[in-house]
């Protein structure tokens, strides 16, 4: 359980200092006064990313040359930004690796953002599986790093006058090698997800919901996959298929959801497959804390009861909302309320 919050020129916070002693801990102000900035800290300690910009050094406060997020549970974390990168603490000793880092302390966002997963760009649903997978299996961390410098290598002799085709099939049986792996544990994800979905979809009363993953080649022959591709390689000078132009569908009723659900329920599935994430994360790494941005908001009663059940199943959670009569009652009356009235207030 998170005891203690330190922000330093994070977002709009100069100085932060917050102290928790409860398993339910509501956030609650008008909007643009920080609510979510706090949110995404602990989202940062925990996976060194942000859940709302991939440049996370936006987050430092402008005109500053650095941000720091510290926290502590039964360790304590430290998050320095800087234009230099980021350093990574734990226990105040320098973690370098993020692989070593990631899966200490472990969180759950659910966030309005996270509509992006039924109508987001491609990219966005290759950093929600790369991100989570991440948090599960440290290999993975690995082997994306590996597959990204091995992209390039193929890249750039695809671009080269004169090309190497001995070296380009070298490292095309390697590049081959580290996407079978990606491949698999997206595929081993995705497959977690949706065996955890029917029984949250039947509690929360959602049509019948289902991921999809596309691959961009034939997974039972990956080499070969980019043999075909091959001369298409070479006249647009880049690599046309793998984990990098990957994607999933999200299938409602056998539908595609980007296509036609609706806005709300749009908003039911992204939260039902956060809800399914949890479930893995518990699993494997324990119970994470979950954080929660203004999502109830925009729920029926029926559906606000549902998720009001798995979430006082949780270890310790947080709530932002503009108003605590938007929570529900069996939470409110086990909650701390923090107000945040103005900037830094």
């Amino acid at each position: 359980m998170i005891k203690s919050l330190k922000l330093t020129d994070f977002r709009l916070f100069e100085k932060l200092n917050l102290e928790f002693n409860n398993s339910f801990v509501i956030l609650s102000g008008k909007n643009a006064t920080g609510k979510t900035s706090i949110l995404e800290a602990i989202h940062i300690a925990s996976t060194t990313k942000s859940h709302r910009t991939v440049d996370i050094l936006e987050t430092i406060r402008f005109n500053q040359e650095f941000s720091k997020i510290e926290i502590e549970d039964e360790k304590k974390y430290k998050v320095v930004l800087s234009k230099k990168g980021k350093s990574l603490f734990i226990n105040d000793k320098e973690i370098k690796k993020s692989g070593e880092y990631i899966g200490n302390l472990n969180v759950c966002m659910i966030a309005p953002s996270d509509i992006s997963l039924v109508n987001g760009a491609k990219l966005d649903k290759r950093r929600f599986l790369d991100l989570n997978i991440s948090i599960l299996d440290k290999r993975y961390i690995n082997e994306s790093a590996k597959y990204k410098k091995l992209l390039n290598e193929r890249n750039s002799i695809l671009k080269s006058e004169s090309k190497d085709m001995v070296m380009l099939s070298i490292i095309t049986d390697d590049l081959a090698s580290s996407l079978k792996y990606i491949y698999e544990s997206r595929i081993k994800l995705i497959n977690d997800i949706n065996s955890n979905l029917d029984e949250i979809c039947e509690k929360m009363k959602i049509e019948h919901i289902e991921l999809k993953y596309e691959p961009t080649y034939n997974v039972n022959d990956i080499r070969k996959s980019f043999d075909l591709k091959l001369e298409s390689d070479l006249f647009y000078k880049a690599t046309q298929i793998g984990s990098h132009r990957d994607s999933f569908k999200i299938l409602i009723n056998n539908l595609d959801a980007s296509q036609f659900a609706s806005e709300g329920q749009s908003r039911i599935i992204y939260i039902a497959i956060k809800l399914a994430l949890k479930k893995i994360i518990t699993l494997k790494n324990g119970e994470p804390v979950l954080l929660l941005d203004d999502i109830f908001q925009a729920l029926d009663k029926s559906r606000i009861k549902a998720l009001t059940e798995y979430v006082k199943e949780s270890k310790q959670v947080f709530i932002t909302t503009t108003s605590v009569l938007e929570v529900p009652d069996d939470i409110l009356k086990n909650a701390v309320v923090i107000r945040i009235e103005k900037e830094n207030k």
